[in-house]
Parts: structure tokens; C-alpha cells; sequence
């Protein structure tokens, strides 16, 4: 490569015309090659991170391309990026799906690692990821628009492709190497996906919902709703709703012969359960879903919409007193991405990679979803201090004494160890400085997506004689109480999704009675005056236990009472710091579904 070739250059931005203009604070380096071929300047764009990502001019112009059609960005070591990195054929590989649902030992192993790591629920899953299962284990992965993966016991599958073509129309190319699965498949525009397994490929006609078993080198198609394509061995066969197939892709004539009438076993019953509790939150809270699905009914399962004078419409989770925001998890190092935040937490999708939180005294954290502009790996501020590493939610400072940055050892960020109130400590942003870089290098354990299982893992995803493929997990909801679930669902109506409290304070600062567990419909009812209000569902429906004062928030109700879509879903989100809390700027933002939205801060981490 000649000298210079890859030199860094001023800033550049995009314009239709020209890829590279000159801007501020932007943080793309293009360098313009001496040379050429063929009559075209060779271009890279240089970012800034331990592991340099370099790419050619054709790239660059697909990604300007791709900011003038409203893709978001994401902030990559603080530096700006379309999450449009176009590859080769003009394909974009920085997709982000997501493990939302583990049970029991589940394994994740990144590409080209060898090492099986002990998955966490909430994992960013990129392109070439696996996803291995043991015994009585159990995961779901959810993708972008809703789509879902669930995978039974000693069940294992990659994830081939993700891809995104530079019209937005995603590319999902999965490899189904054993166990059982079942796949709710729901295309838009000229999204594209297929199932690989044993020699044979799956490939739903629009939205569909199938089940494969492959047992033995036997494979079993189930279709529960749409229709799917079947090609194996040169022959394809259409398989409608209500039919199944069952073949040997090994033997000397593969017979394609599909016969009526599925038998729902106890695992087909738990995916149902599961698609019906996603349908019916997406129905019940009081804020409507836009922008990216995956994530959006664990919000109305842990928590509660509301109204925040000052504010705007947020959310609060059911936690335990004194919580605060990105404290139960784990920081992971993604190439491109720099320090990810991994939340234990069973609803720590969306509040970790969109929109802001903010804090109020008078009530406790909530987050603000904002307009979906962007993915982010992390919405931090970074700190250190003698022997720590510290963070706080985004454009939140705090009010003069107030313990806002979660700190741990600096060693817990660097290898990726769980954080939890083993190691957790709050401290005042004016304990130690803002940070822009890391003060090391990420260790091997923060590129694991998980805790590091034994060199025998593979032994754990080996079937043991006289497994089945109808075991299924006992709870429907991540982290529930099955009995609870069950008493709930023979008490109540099957319209109603369930909902679960972790904890005794909404924001971890408002306290609320009634017992935490599972419970059904409103938390609240009408609006919170000086006396507080009526929790809808005795013993196990929440109530104030105290003033929430006449300024305080109103908490919106569910069902049918519910506001489809309260100014944009959102609302007209007026960050004024209101309450002591802070603030993410003094700019008015309305909530839209936009795709330029936010700049998502990964959050320090980055060299």
C-alpha cells in the first residue's frame, strides 16, 4: 500500500454532491488516495478506535447515501457513523438483533472465537453470532421488527447473515444445526429470510410462523400460520398453514409428501403463550409502539407510562429502592461499537440503546424515548476516579449532592464481569472527571458477551439420550414466577397480558404498595393528587404510599382507557430539567419516527 495511502485528512460530512465536506465535530477522517485507478480516487474513512475500521470510497458513497435516506447514526468511540456500514455488494453488516429471552445455560459465541461464553438476556447479536442451548434451557431471540427465534432445549443455530441492502430491506440467513425451534417470521417491504437445515432451506412467503425439529439428521417442518418454501434435494414443495413435513434429506429419494393436522405439544404452547403476551402489551400501555418493535412490550410487562411535568411522556420500571439506570449487567467491547452495555434487567432493551433518562427528585429515574433516530451501544457519560470507572445516564449531572455515577473497579469494565451491588457504588459527578477514553484496553472477558463457560462447553449442547423436543419453560415472562403466572391465568381474562413488579418503587425512588410479583391491568387508576390513588388489583395492584403531590407525574392508563398514540406516542418531550434532575439539552424534541433522531453516545469506552 503506497505511503499515506490511509493518512488522515480534515473532517468530512456528506452531501448529495459531494461524499466528503468539510464539518464540525464530526469525527469521520477521509483521506483521499495519491494515486488511482482506472481514473477513480482510491478514499478510506479512519475511525478512531484500538481496531481501526477502513473503508473504501464506494462505502463511503453508499453510506452518504444512506444519511440522505434517513438512516440513524450511531456514535462509534465518539466518533459519528451511519449504522449503515456498507460492505462489499453494496451490503451493510452491523445489524443489531437481540437475545430476549434466556433460560437456564445458555451459550453465545462470537464469530471466529472458539470460546463459548454463558449468555445474558439482552445481548446485542451481530452477524456470525451462535446461540447454543443445554439442558431445560431455553432462548428467544427478537429481531428489529418483532421477528423471533426460540429455541428449545440442546437446540443451536447461527446467525449467517444480517445484512441490510442499501434500500433498508434487511437480509436474515439463519443455519438450524440441531434441537427444536420455532420461528415467527414477519417480513416488510422486501425484508428477506431463510432457514438452513440438514441440506435443506426454509423460506417463509410472507409473514409466517413454523416449527423445525431435526433430530438424528431427520428434519420436521410445522407451519402454525402464512406458508413456507421447502427445498431439498433439487426438489421444493409449498407448505401451508395447519401442515407438516417430515423427510430424510440423507436418504437415496427424499420424499416431500406433507400431510394435515399439527398436535400442539407442551413447547408449542409456551411459543403461543409468548406471542400472545407481545400482542397484548403492544395493546395494553398507555404509550403506542413505533420506531423498532424489538423490546417495546417488556415495557408495559415491567413498568408504567406516565406524564412528567417538566418533562414529557416517560416510562419508570417496578424496581427496588435506590436503583438507578445501567447498574445490573455487564459492559462488553464490540468491534465497531466500543463498550456495550449488557443489562440483566428483563425489559433493558430500549431504555440502553434509545432515547434519554432523566432523574427527578420527587420521583426517581424514567426514560424518554425520544424519536428511534438511532441504536446505541450505550447512552453514558463516562468518569474516573482513583481506582474507578464510572458512568452516568447522558446529559444528567445531578443536583449538588446527589450520587448519580454508578462506579465499579476499573478492572470490572475492562473484562466484562457482572455488575450488581456487589461492586456497584454511587458517587457526585464532582468525585472524579470526565472521560472521552478508556485508560486501557478491553481484556479477552469483555469480548465475550458473557460470563467464560468451561473448555468442555460443547459437551453441555450435546443431547443426552432420551431427551425430547417437547420440554418447554415453566414461566412465560423473563424472570416470572410460573405459579404466580398460572393462578393469574386461571383467574383472570386471556385479553389481559400479564405484568410483573421487580421490585417495591417505581424509578427506584417512588415508593408504591402491594406485594411484588405478577399482577394484571392497571397499576393506578385516575390521577395522583395529595392523597395518592386506588391501586385496580387489591393485594397484588400497586398504590402510592404517600403524596405524590398535586405536579407530580400521571401515570397513563391501559387497555381499552389507554391513549393510542399520546402526541406521537412520546409526547412533546420539553427536557427542562424540571425537578432537580437535569437534563439531555434545552431543545424541544417531539417524538417521531424519523430516522435521523438522536446521535446515540456508545459511551465513552473508546480510545
Amino acid at each position: 500500500m503506497a505511503k499515506g495511502k490511509w493518512q488522515r485528512a480534515k473532517v468530512k460530512s456528506c452531501t448529495s454532491k459531494n461524499p466528503c465536506k468539510k464539518t464540525r465535530n464530526h469525527g469521520i477522517a477521509m483521506a483521499r488516495s495519491t494515486g488511482s485507478t482506472g481514473g477513480q480516487h482510491n478514499q478510506a474513512v479512519q475511525v478512531n478506535l484500538p481496531y481501526n475500521l477502513l473503508i473504501s470510497r464506494q462505502e463511503a458513497n453508499m453510506r452518504c447515501k444512506a444519511l440522505r435516506h434517513g438512516f440513524p447514526l450511531v456514535v462509534v468511540g465518539f466518533l459519528m457513523l451511519p449504522t449503515i456500514l456498507f460492505a462489499q455488494k453494496g451490503l451493510s453488516h452491523v445489524r443489531v438483533v437481540r437475545l430476549s429471552y434466556v433460560r437456564g445455560t445458555v451459550g453465545v459465541k462470537r464469530p471466529a472465537s472458539t470460546e463459548w461464553a454463558k449468555a445474558l438476556v439482552n445481548i446485542p447479536i451481530q452477524e456470525g453470532f451462535e446461540i447454543s442451548t443445554a439442558a431445560d434451557s431455553y432462548a428467544e431471540v427478537e429481531f428489529e421488527n418483532g421477528s423471533t427465534a426460540r429455541l428449545g432445549e440442546f437446540s443451536k443455530v447461527n446467525f449467517d447473515q444480517l445484512a441490510m441492502d442499501e434500500n433498508g430491506n434487511k437480509l436474515n440467513r439463519l443455519t438450524f444445526e440441531q434441537g427444536y425451534a420455532t420461528f415467527h417470521l414477519l417480513p416488510e417491504h422486501h425484508d428477506a429470510y431463510s432457514v438452513r437445515m440438514a441440506e435443506t432451506t426454509l423460506t417463509p412467503n410472507g409473514k409466517s410462523e413454523f416449527r423445525t425439529d431435526l433430530e438424528h439428521g431427520r428434519v420436521r417442518v410445522e407451519v402454525f400460520s402464512g406458508s413456507i418454501e421447502v427445498v431439498a434435494s433439487s426438489r421444493t414443495v409449498k407448505l401451508g398453514k395447519d401442515r407438516v413435513l417430515e423427510f430424510d434429506p440423507e436418504a437415496t429419494e427424499v420424499a416431500l409428501n406433507a400431510k394435515q393436522g399439527i398436535v400442539k405439544d407442551s413447547w408449542d404452547k409456551w411459543t403461543s403463550a409468548r406471542d400472545t403476551q407481545a400482542q397484548l402489551s403492544l395493546t395494553d400501555q398507555g404509550v403506542s409502539a413505533r420506531g423498532p418493535l424489538y423490546g417495546w412490550s417488556d415495557l408495559n410487562a415491567y413498568g408504567e407510562w406516565g406524564f412528567f411535568p417538566g418533562f414529557g411522556y416517560g416510562w419508570s420500571p417496578f424496581v427496588s429502592a435506590g436503583w438507578s439506570p445501567y447498574s445490573m449487567g455487564m459492559w462488553n467491547w464490540y468491534p465497531g461499537m466500543g463498550y456495550t452495555w449488557i443489562s440483566g434487567e428483563p425489559w433493558g432493551w430500549m431504555p440502553y440503546h434509545y432515547g434519554n433518562w432523566n432523574f427527578s427528585p420527587g420521583f426517581g429515574w424514567f426514560w424518554m424515548p425520544g424519536s428511534f433516530g438511532a441504536w446505541s451501544p450505550a447512552l453514558v457519560s463516562w468518569y474516573a476516579g482513583p481506582g474507578w470507572i464510572g458512568w452516568a445516564p447522558r446529559g444528567v449531572v445531578g443536583a449538588a449532592g446527589q450520587s448519580i455515577v454508578t462506579s465499579v473497579p476499573g478492572g470490572v469494565v475492562q473484562n466484562g464481569l457482572m455488575i450488581g451491588p456487589q461492586n456497584v457504588n454511587h458517587v457526585p459527578v464532582t468525585a472524579g472527571t470526565r472521560i472521552r477514553r478508556m485508560p486501557f484496553q478491553p481484556g479477552a472477558g469483555a469480548m465475550l458477551s458473557g460470563a467464560p463457560l468451561s473448555a468442555s462447553a460443547e459437551a453441555l449442547f450435546t443431547p443426552h439420550a432420551g431427551a425430547t423436543h417437547t420440554s418447554a419453560p415453566a414461566s412465560i415472562l423473563m424472570g416470572g414466577d410460573a405459579e404466580r403466572e398460572l393462578a393469574l391465568q386461571a383467574g383472570h381474562s386471556a385479553h389481559q397480558p400479564l405484568r410483573a413488579r421487580l421490585g417495591t418503587t417505581l424509578g427506584g425512588h417512588h415508593a408504591v404498595g402491594g406485594a411484588v410479583g405478577e399482577f394484571r391491568g392497571d397499576a393506578f387508576s385516575g390521577t395522583h393528587g395529595a392523597h395518592g390513588s386506588k391501586g385496580m388489583n387489591g393485594s397484588q395492584g400497586p398504590t402510592f404510599s404517600g403524596s405524590a403531590g398535586t405536579g407530580g407525574p400521571t401515570l397513563l392508563p391501559h387497555g381499552h382507557q389507554a391513549s393510542t398514540s399520546p402526541q406521537g406516542g412520546g409526547g412533546q418531550m420539553t427536557p427542562s430539567g424540571g425537578g432537580g434532575g437535569g437534563n439531555a439539552g434545552s431543545a424541544t424534541h417531539t417524538a417521531g419516527t424519523g430516522g435521523g433522531g438522536h446521535s446515540a453516545s456508545s459511551g465513552g469506552g473508546h480510545h
